[in-house]
């Protein structure tokens, strides 16, 4: 998404127009869920996806069209048998995809701001008018609604400003987006909550770390990498990383600014740097810290740690084994379960990946995934 949220000034700037399209409602089963988005640049080509197949074909088909002149539309898909779909995608449920046509200096304005929050870690909600009977409330009108309090933009009404502003805790909290409609249904409002891009800190920058490096970054991770190897620590090696930290990975790791947007993996060259690297994070607010390793070795570091004071509790949250578990032997395949992990958590699924499969110790109770 970050590389549509740059490209629409870009596009803008140049006096050119893209077709932003974004799934906006689902109902039943559907290939993507609300917030999927395609950018149509002039050449045709396209930046991200709406699920592929036939619905993504006659959407593209349509904002092709309306980018010459053209006036931003709602459409909607049934995806049943009656709708003669030839791709086998025969869903059952009902999508509605918003195709904008963005070409404003404002928008332009808000797009880079919107860009700058997210740089700042800010969370914001953007919302976006598809629907409107309402006088002065123009579909395509967005705005944006920072937890900073700083408001950008307009929805064309001070009422629904104010009643839609009242909804975007929830959709931040949920982390979900969806729609909002106005009370008299003269009006309806995407609403998309925007997270700032969690920090993916990897300790280790052997293969395993280098091949996440890659994969992180690919998903969206700001990625941070720390090894007291320069010539492992490289950005020959590693350049998907946003920061390269060459020093001892426990002094490192307890100086890094760790929060709840941070997501901590630890896969260093051995046990000892393995203890020491997690002795360093356990205790911060990181989302999550995943530990590789053997079942035998987690439990003695597990045992080792308690005795040097750390809680249960704080144990608990380590996830070890590291991944999900796909009988992965390769680098590249260990990289992707734990690639897989983190999507999961991000996304919420966190409670079902850690009830799934317990491990029982002497002294501690561990949960792996």
């Amino acid at each position: 998404m970050r590389e549509i949220y740059q490209k629409i000034p870009e596009l803008i700037g140049a006096a050119q127009v893209g077709a932003y399209c974004t799934v906006v409602d689902t109902r039943g089963s559907t290939p993507q869920k609300p917030g999927s988005k395609l950018l149509i640049l002039p050449d045709l080509q396209n930046i991200g996806t709406l699920g592929g197949g036939c619905v993504e074909a006659e959407a593209r088909r349509q904002a092709i069209g309306l980018m010459q002149g053209g006036v931003p539309r709602l459409l909607e898909f049934q995806l049943d048998s009656d709708y003669g779909w030839d791709d086998g995608l025969i869903c059952g449920g009902n999508m509605k995809i918003f195709i904008d046509l963005p070409k404003t200096r404002t928008e332009a304005d808000m797009f880079t701001r919107l860009q700058e929050l997210n740089v700042q870690k800010i969370p914001l909600v953007c919302a976006t008018v598809v629907k409107s009977e309402q006088r002065g409330v123009e579909v395509g009108m967005k705005m944006l609604f920072p937890t900073n309090g700083e408001r950008v933009g307009t929805l064309g009404d001070a009422a629904l400003e104010a009643a839609v502003e009242k909804e975007t805790g929830s959709i931040l909290e949920k982390n979900r987006a969806g729609m909002f409609r106005a009370t008299d249904g003269s009006a309806s409002v995407f609403l998309e909550p925007l997270q700032p891009r969690p920090t993916l800190l990897i300790a280790g920058a052997g293969h395993v770390g280098q091949a996440l490096c890659h994969l992180g970054n690919w998903l969206d991770f700001d990625i941070a990498i720390v090894d007291d190897r320069a010539d492992f620590a490289s950005t020959s090696r590693l350049p998907e990383a946003d920061e390269i930290i060459i020093g001892d990975i426990a002094t490192e790791l307890q100086k890094y600014p760790i929060n709840h947007l941070t997501y901590v993996v630890i896969v260093t060259r051995g046990h000892q740097h393995d203890e020491s690297a997690l002795h360093s994070v356990v205790e911060s607010d990181a989302r999550y810290i995943g530990l590789i390793g053997s079942r035998r070795k987690i439990k003695l570091i597990f045992d080792d740690l308690q005795e040097a004071g750390i809680s249960t509790e704080n144990l608990r949250r380590v996830y070890a084994p590291i991944g999900l578990d796909i009988h992965s032997k390769t680098v590249p395949e260990i990289a992707v379960s734990i690639a897989a992990q983190l999507i999961q958590v991000r996304n919420g699924g966190e409670e079902i990946l850690r009830d799934a499969r317990p491990i029982r110790m002497p002294t501690i109770k561990l949960e792996a995934v």
